[in-house]
């Protein structure tokens, strides 16, 4: 009995080479017995052991997890590179950009704002804005443009500052339409050196060492450049490729259209369930 007193007794007190301003949590397991956890005040990054702590901070992790923090920060012209970033700053956490094409030869591009947990999308700032203060959806037109009732159309999903990265990342999961279905691809852009990696345990090796493999890259056209605009846009000449495989089915689409009055025009309800789990989406980690 004493024995597991003083234990815990051990547990709940702070170790003198723990640095000043990192958190130690107790916590019990299922049989009761406690664990420690060590928390970085910058990162957030939890840890059991001492020689983990140690080896994180050799790494200098958090001073690229500030350094990352610091160039979003920097007051910079519409060519900043985080422009997009800033410009989205009042998006509330949770949410995400959504890029479609559209247009009556999918020329266009359109820029929806979702939330998955509850399937809503939306079609402007005001709106989401209007959302989350009154819960009011508010239907959105796209003057019959874009279709957001189908996966074939999708271009992109955007998260700014997803979770286990620093402030100012961005995450992309690129849609592509193959043979065997929709692919997915996940991109991760780091704002400090533009860099690009293919996997969030890239991204946080990145972090932790600071060594940019030959897997990692700089994109020609970066996510920032790509989707800064307002509501639609022409079609970016790079992203054509992704939807090659919808040319056909398009056309055949097309073949009959509807009527272009204003009249017959079609108002699209953005608020749609949205699912992104689908069987028919491939993920490629590659």
């Amino acid at each position: 009995m004493n024995v597991e007193k003083n234990l815990e007794e051990g547990v709940d007190h702070r170790p003198d080479w723990l640095p000043d301003g990192w958190v130690m949590e107790v916590k019990h397991g299922e049989d009761g017995a406690p664990y420690q956890y060590f928390v970085s005040p910058v990162s957030g990054s939890r840890f059991r052991m001492k020689a983990e702590v140690l080896n994180y901070l050799f790494s200098e992790m958090d001073e690229r997890w500030i350094q990352s923090k610091e160039s979003v920060s920097l007051t910079c012209g519409s060519l900043c590179p985080h422009n997009m970033q800033k410009a989205h700053k009042w998006l509330p956490e949770g949410w995400l950009v959504e890029i479609r094409a559209g247009g009556e030869n999918m020329d266009k591009m359109f820029k929806f704002y979702v939330y998955p947990a509850t399937g809503v999308r939306l079609y402007s700032k005001e709106d989401v804005l209007l959302y989350v203060k009154e819960m009011k959806i508010t239907e959105c037109d796209t003057d019959g443009q874009c279709d957001t009732n189908s996966p074939d159309n999708i271009l992109a999903l955007v998260e700014f500052n997803p979770s286990a990265l620093p402030q100012g990342w961005v995450k992309e999961i690129v849609y592509r339409k193959t043979m065997e279905g929709i692919r997915k691809d996940l991109y991760y852009t780091d704002p400090v050196s533009q860099y690009v990696f293919r996997t969030l345990k890239a991204a946080r090796s990145f972090l932790a060492t600071g060594e940019v493999t030959k897997r990692q890259f700089i994109q020609r056209t970066s996510v920032h450049d790509l989707y800064s605009f307002e509501k639609s846009a022409d079609l970016h000449e790079s992203l054509h490729k992704r939807l090659t495989n919808n040319w056909k089915d398009a056309t055949t689409r097309a073949s009959s259209p509807k009527p272009r009055g204003s009249a017959q025009r079609e108002k699209i309800n953005c608020t749609g369930q949205i699912s992104y789990s689908s069987s028919s989406i491939l993920t490629s980690h590659s």
